[in-house]
Formats: C-alpha cells, structure tokens, sequence
C-alpha cells in the first residue's frame, strides 16, 4: 500500500491529506465518493483525536503518530460531504468551535447539562444511551442546554455531539462522557437497636448535604410499631444530619418505626435514595444513672427502683467532674484514653490504654473501669468517674466488677445525671 495525496473536487485545489490505498485520479467519474468514503474510514478512526477548538485558518498542522494532518482531515470530510464547505474554506469561514470545559461532564443536580462554545454553532444534536433534548440557551448560539430524562445514578454514559457550523457545514462528531449523580444514601444511629436508652435521639446521616432541607424534615416520621406519633421535634446537626429529639423520652420498652418519602429526599448534586427509607428500634427499661459528687458516690435506678450503688472518684478539685443532666452516647468495651490539649512530656498529659467499660456521657467525660488505683470513694479522676474494676488490676485482684456490671446494665441514650449534692431525702437517710 502506498501514500497518495487525495485532494476534495472543489472549485479550488485544496491543501492535500495523505491516504492509504490504491491510486486516486481526481478526474475519475467516483472522485467525489472515493473522496467521501476515504474521508469517512479516516473519520471513524481519527475522529476522537480531533481537538476541539481548532481554527483551521490561522493554527499550525496537527498530526497524529503516522504524520496524519488532523485538520486537513476534518477539512476533507466536511467538504466531501459538503461542496459548500469549501466555500466556506475558501472565505474563511470554516473554524471549529471550542467547547469550553472539557468533554468529561457530571450531570447538573435536575438533570440538566449546559454546553458553552467560544463560538457560535448552528444545529446541534446528540447520540448515546442517555436521552436528552437539546435548546439554545439564547440568540447567540453559543450556550446549549441538554436537558436528561432518566438515567441511572453513579454510572458514566458515553455522549456523541453532532453538530454543524453557523453555516450550516457538518463537522467532526464530539465524543464526551457524561457522570450522572451518586444516589444519596441515608443511614439511621439507631438501626436494629433493640436495648436503647430512652434519651438518645435519632439521627438520619445522609451521604452528602440534602438540597431541601424544609422539605427533608417533612418527609420523615417516626412513629410507635402502633402507628402512634411519638412527641419530639426534627432540627438539622451540620449539613448532613437530620436529628429528632424525643420530648421529654422515648417510652420505655417499646419499638418505633422510621419511614421517610423518597421522592422528597434529594441530594444538593441531585442523587436520590434508591428505596425507600425505612427504619426500626427499641427502647429497653426506664434505666438512669446518678452520681454524687458530695458522697462520691453512684447509683444505678431501673422502673424507679434502686438496683446498684457503688462507690466512684470523680474529678479533682483542679479537673472538676462536670454537674447536670446528660446521656451515654458513645461505649467502648475498651478505649485508649488520653489528654486534651497538653502535649507530651508536659505536666497533666497522660495516656493509657485498653481503659476497660468505657461509657462517654459529656465530651471526653466518661464513666469507666480503673485498674491503676483503688481509692475510691475519694476524688482522683481528671474528670470522669472511676468505678472498681477487675480487668487488668494486677495489684488488686479481688477488686470489685463494678465498671462490668454497670456496662451491661446499661446502653446507649441511658441518662446520667450528676448532683454536686445528694438530694435532701438521701442525705436524710
């Protein structure tokens, strides 16, 4: 096979493009169709190496591995196609527009992907597995809006612009790639629980921020297995969190349902919930936890009944335990415990590990097992309470399993109250 030089039948002799094949004569009776099928053939396996943008009146040759003049190649099919593009060439006219930001695109949040050019462009169309219409944006040209009917969430779908000059002269398909929106995921705290406290809310934690945030509120419920509405209200945690609270708790011993609209709950990129949201949990007993600063001193209530009490050590006089009303929101079996914001080596910082029946109630304050001391009933935490525990206290093996006993007791949402005094009526006694 050997190189020729092709040239378009037009009015003018036109700059040549090397082809592969047998000999060519410009005055054969099927010129013009030799010239259309070689400029096709080249079309479909050199297309996707044409650059967008490209003048063809002022910019350099660009040629691919073989020393294949690209321009000249898309100069040539548009004209073999189309005798009227070498008018167009001849008067300067024949440039292809730039399609401004790349042709790898996400899909807009309602299904709707804007194409801009540096240039104006006549009809415009669009090839592919995603179905899509296309309208100018305005009178310019210049700015087209495709608007997607349905798609599948999370996949790439390959895209085929076909498109003309102002004038009316085809050029070279565009092959882009269009990402449609992840669907948006949503989880709930408190899924398959079956022993929760009565304190701790739900939360619904969505995969990326929600665009209706009103409407999101309202498309979820909460309800006993009954149907019953359960007192509380929804409010936002972050961007990402939807939150109800149960006012004034969860009743006892009772199982709920979660529901939410998929319809209503939206992605801000667009995504939406594969299924719908659904839901489910119980409460356990009316459990509650008390701790006595003054007696140093902790007892564990279940139904309005005292169960357990136990002696703890809560803060020094300089790492105070903090009083009020709070709840566990966070357990661990074990736990490394360290300082916050006091470097190592320096006074105060200390670090220790596998901290045993960790149960956080506020911030880093949490009631758990030591194994490093036996004093309590006196203060001699840096702030959280201490109970009597048999894991990993070699030098007090018959320690008491208090920490234990209250880590199986109790559960998450279960409530700790601290008083800095005993109520009157247990100081009595």
């Amino acid at each position: 096979m050997s190189s020729i030089f092709a040239l378009a039948l037009t009015s003018q002799t036109l700059q040549a493009m090397p082809l592969t094949g047998p000999p060519f004569s410009p005055n054969a009776p099927d010129a013009k169709a030799q010239v259309a099928r070689l400029a096709t053939a080249w079309l479909e396996r050199e297309t996707s190496r044409v650059l967008p943008g490209m003048d063809l009146r002022a910019r350099p040759p660009v040629t691919d591995a073989w020393g294949f003049d690209l321009e000249k190649g898309a100069i040539l099919q548009a004209e073999a196609l189309d005798p009227k593009a070498a008018r167009d060439r001849n008067s300067g006219l024949l440039a292809v527009p730039a399609l401004e930001g790349g042709l790898a695109r996400m899909l807009g949040a309602d299904g709707e992907l804007i194409l801009q050019f540096d240039r104006p462009v006549g009809n415009l169309g669009v090839l592919g597995a995603l179905s899509a219409s296309v309208s100018a944006v305005d009178a310019s040209r210049r700015s087209f809006r495709l608007q997607v009917g349905s798609y599948a969430q999370g996949q790439t779908y390959p895209l085929k612009l076909i498109w003309q000059t102002v004038t009316g002269t085809p050029l070279p398909p565009l092959q882009m790639e269009v990402a449609t929106p992840p669907a948006l995921e949503a989880r709930l705290n408190v899924q398959g629980i079956d022993n929760l406290g009565l304190m701790l809310p739900l939360q619904l934690i969505f995969s990326e921020p929600v665009r209706d945030r009103m409407t999101a509120k309202q498309a979820v419920s909460v309800k006993t297995s009954d149907g019953a509405n359960v007192p509380g209200y929804w409010h936002w945690v972050g961007k990402q969190r939807l939150q109800f609270t149960p006012r004034p708790a969860w009743p006892a011993s009772t199982t709920f349902e979660v529901r939410g609209d998929e319809a209503l709950l939206r992605a801000e990129s667009g995504g939406r919930l594969e299924a719908p949201l659904a839901g489910r949990f119980s409460t356990g007993t009316d459990r509650h936890i008390f701790v006595y600063l003054d007696r140093q001193q902790a007892t564990a209530v279940e139904n309005g009944q005292v169960v357990r009490t136990f002696k703890v050590s809560t803060g020094k006089a300089k790492t105070p335990t903090a009083t009020g009303s709070f709840y566990i929101y966070d357990r661990y079996l074990r736990k490394t415990m360290r300082s916050r914001g006091i470097p190592k080596g320096r006074p105060g910082y200390y670090e220790v590990e596998d901290v045993p029946y960790t149960q956080f109630f506020k911030g880093d304050l949490a009631l758990h097992g030591a194994f490093w001391h036996n004093g309590f009933g006196h203060p001699a935490s840096h702030g959280c309470v201490n109970l009597s525990t048999k894991e990993k206290n070699t030098r007090w093996p018959n320690a008491s399993e208090d920490a234990g006993w209250l880590y199986g007791w109790a559960a998450l949402g279960v409530p700790v109250t601290v008083y800095r005094e005993a109520p009157m009526a247990m100081a009595v006694k």
